[in-house]
This record gives structure tokens, C-alpha cells and sequence, in this order.
């Protein structure tokens, strides 16, 4: 997309995050809440799955900020790619486009585990192949993204979040924005 002004900037911001889909998001929040929220009942705590977020660039970084509040705020077992000798070693031993895959199989993705992926675009390769290996072990997904990517997994066990922008900004936004909003129903007092 070309330069626009500040104003179509946010008009656009806004018009993205107003067109979220609540249901997806409220689904998601549950999903987070009975299953991967870490319990402590009768003085013993309750072993739920991992949740696993994956993005490039902005998005990685949209990862491992959530990643964080979902295990400071909200009792959530929640694990990025962010040491970086670990992310070279396996983009030079297994390629840019399965480094992801290979991270979840290496941290041993199991059915109960979740995977979050972030991208702008929809169509990174090495998020498309960390999903479909998330779909050949039946973990449960949430994919966000704009532009012209479409649903990688379509089984009852994956959502998706579709941001209608072609703007890299308003999308990574909006995808903080869809994930801050789980998050802050899920805090933990």
C-alpha cells in the first residue's frame, strides 16, 4: 500500500478493529480460560497444555509480547521461538520455511497443546508448515491475518481472525489489539 495520510491511517485502524470478530475472540478466551489457564485447587496445580505463538518481524514480536502476558498476568503456559542461536541453527539445518515446524516438533507439540499464529500476510511459508504440522498432531490453532491470506486448518479444533487491510501497521495492530483483548479477560488477580 502506498503512503496514506494519519487520518485514513486511523480511520482504517478503526474500521479493522470494529470488524473483529467477537464470537472467534470470545471462543478463543474460553478455550484459553478451561483449558491451557494454569488451576490451583486443594493446594495442587492443575498440568494443562502449552500455547505456542508464532510471527516474522512485527508479528514475532506481537508473540512474545503476548506470550509474556499470558504467563505473567494470566497463569498461561505460553512459549515463543525468541532465543536466536536456536532460530539460526535450525533456518540453517532445516530452512527458513520449516524452522517453525521444526521448533514445535523439537519442543514436542502434543494434541492439548494450542498454536498461535500471527502474520500480516497470511502467506509466510514457514507459519503455513508450523500450522499444518500443528493440524497433523490435531492441536487446536488460532490463525491471524490480512491481506490475502486465507485459512490454513478448518477443522473444528482451528479459528481464525481475517483482517480485511493491506496495511502491515493496521494489521499487526489489530492482531495485538484481537490478542490484548484475550488476554485482559484472562488476568489473574
Amino acid at each position: 500500500m502506498s503512503n496514506i495520510t494519519i487520518s485514513e491511517y486511523t480511520n482504517e485502524l478503526t474500521k479493522c478493529i470494529s470488524e473483529l470478530n467477537i464470537k472467534t475472540l470470545e471462543a478463543v478466551k474460553d478455550k484459553l480460560r478451561d483449558v491451557y489457564q494454569v488451576k490451583e485447587t486443594a493446594g495442587w496445580v492443575d498440568e494443562n497444555g502449552r500455547v505456542f505463538i508464532i510471527g516474522n518481524g512485527g508479528s514475532h514480536a506481537i508473540a512474545e509480547h503476548i506470550a509474556t502476558d499470558l504467563n505473567k498476568r494470566c497463569r498461561v503456559k505460553a512459549h515463543t521461538l525468541s532465543n536466536n542461536s536456536l532460530l539460526t541453527a535450525l533456518t540453517n539445518d532445516y530452512s527458513q520455511e520449516e524452522a517453525l515446524a521444526e521448533w514445535l516438533r523439537i519442543n514436542g507439540l502434543k494434541r492439548r497443546d494450542y498454536v498461535i499464529a500471527i502474520s500480516s500476510s497470511g502467506k509466510s511459508p514457514n507459519i503455513i508448515n508450523a500450522l499444518k504440522y500443528a493440524g497433523e498432531i490435531t492441536s487446536h490453532t488460532l490463525s491471524i491475518f490480512g491481506m490475502d491470506g486465507v485459512p490454513v486448518l478448518r477443522s473444528n479444533g482451528d479459528d481464525f481472525i481475517k483482517i480485511d487491510s493491506y496495511n502491515y501497521g493496521v494489521v499487526e495492530l489489530t492482531s495485538e489489539i484481537a490478542l490484548h483483548a484475550i488476554v485482559e479477560e484472562l488476568v489473574v488477580e
